[in-house]
């Protein structure tokens, strides 16, 4: 009978997984984020969808109708009908929500549900009298028979309607029907960046994640799998000693410590996360800029960054919500003299210098006179400011506006 007292022996399968302790399977380190409340705790996505539906919100839409003796379209304050329109979407839209509110509220929905359904109350003569935003997770579509099925306690709305009832404002989606949440495409970003947080936490929590490995001495020491078993043992105990934020411990003499962790420079952790703001700036059309990474910001940047935000970002949504409107308020008999459109002036209420470009450039191509401007900064009208200039920077070579002289009429 042979001994194999100083033979290594095999470990079993189990015993393998066993010995894995907390680190053996990694999707248990892993933090996911695939619910609008989770993704929500990741601060490029907070900005992100603050960023975007504020920036809608402080837009007033106006239902506009076309005057037929001037050729152009003007907000329709004169009827009753059109002063009602008006009123519910760039002041109250129903009881429970300002303006500003419901346009937030809907293209939170759009980004984060994938989807923002709003139905139109409407009078006996088919007029609206208010704008119902369903609660999230409230409403459906049916593909197969065109409807959607509402069962929202909250505003008091249930029961089936059809498509011409529904305005259905819809996030990327595949088939074209069902918008689909920007939080289920960007799943294994999110991830990255809430497991990226959870363990700033834990380094924070212990002092610096400490990762080691634990052997004895001693060369050769009883039978294999009863010595792996002690050290699995004191395993888990240094494990135990480490998370629990103690900074000395003691170990057995025969206990070797050989730490093989590294520091977040080394692992290049920080560089990682920045990655990671960068790819949520992606999956949401944002500059990396506006969610605050400005590592590589400079004035010119800046500026590209803003028309980029305008164009990439904010115009997509507006469109897609003004045709919405359109194609369900305005029938065939009404849709060339009216639309709905979204007044993009607020947006630079606070940025002196581009509202104050803006308006130099409208008065100098004619699109406004002087009182038109004072009027939208609720100032007096001033003698003469209703003429309309056009700026002239070209002319022939020889002509009178480049020698100064005027021409005499003839007699």
């Amino acid at each position: 009978m042979k001994f194999h007292i100083f033979k290594r022996e095999a470990t079993t399968a189990q015993t393998s997984s066993k010995s894995g302790g907390t680190g053996a399977d990694y999707r248990r380190q892993v933090s996911y984020a695939g619910t609008p409340q989770t993704a929500l705790k990741i601060a490029a996505v907070y900005r992100a969808v603050n960023l975007i539906s504020n920036a809608i919100g402080v837009m007033p839409m106006h239902y506009k109708r076309y005057n037929a003796a001037l050729k152009y379209f003007r907000t329709d304050y004169e009827s009753a009908v059109g002063s009602r329109i008006n009123y519910l979407l760039s002041v109250r839209p129903n009881s429970r929500l300002s303006a500003f509110q419901f346009w937030k509220q809907t293209v939170s929905q759009v980004l984060l549900q994938g989807n923002a359904y709003i139905y139109p109350r409407l009078n006996i003569y088919g007029e609206p009298v208010e704008f119902i935003l369903c609660t999230a997770g409230t409403a459906c579509y049916q593909a197969y028979s065109n409807t959607y099925i509402i069962n929202d306690i909250y505003n008091g709305l249930q029961g089936e309607f059809t498509a011409d009832q529904i305005i259905h404002i819809r996030n990327m989606n595949l088939n074209g029907y069902e918008g689909v949440s920007t939080v289920f495409y960007a799943a294994n970003v999110l991830g990255i960046a809430a497991t990226g947080d959870d363990e700033t936490l834990r380094r924070f929590a212990t002092g610096g994640r400490f990762k080691a490995i634990l052997s004895n001495i001693t060369s050769v020491m009883g039978f294999g799998k009863y010595q792996d078993g002690q050290l699995e043992g004191k395993a888990k105990e240094l494990t135990e000693t480490l998370q629990s934020g103690q900074d000395i411990m003691g170990l057995p003499g025969d206990v070797k410590v050989t730490p093989f962790s590294m520091s977040s420079t080394d692992m290049q952790f920080l560089d990682s996360r920045k990655f990671t703001v960068r790819e949520i700036a992606r999956f949401f059309n944002i500059p990396a800029a506006k969610l605050m990474d400005d590592s590589n910001t400079v004035y010119g940047t800046a500026e590209a960054a803003n028309l980029a935000f305008y164009s990439e970002a904010l115009q997509p949504i507006i469109s897609d919500i003004e045709e919405e409107f359109r194609s369900k308020l305005l029938g065939e008999d009404r849709y060339q003299n009216y639309k709905f459109t979204f007044d993009i002036g607020n947006l630079f209420a606070l940025d002196r210098k581009s509202q104050a470009e803006w308006n130099k450039s409208r008065i100098e191509t004619g699109m406004v006179s002087v009182n038109d401007l004072r009027r939208e900064f609720d100032t007096p009208p001033v003698t003469d400011g209703d003429d309309v200039f056009l700026s002239v920077n070209l002319a022939p070579l020889g002509s009178e506006k480049l020698s100064g002289k005027t021409s005499t009429p003839n007699t």
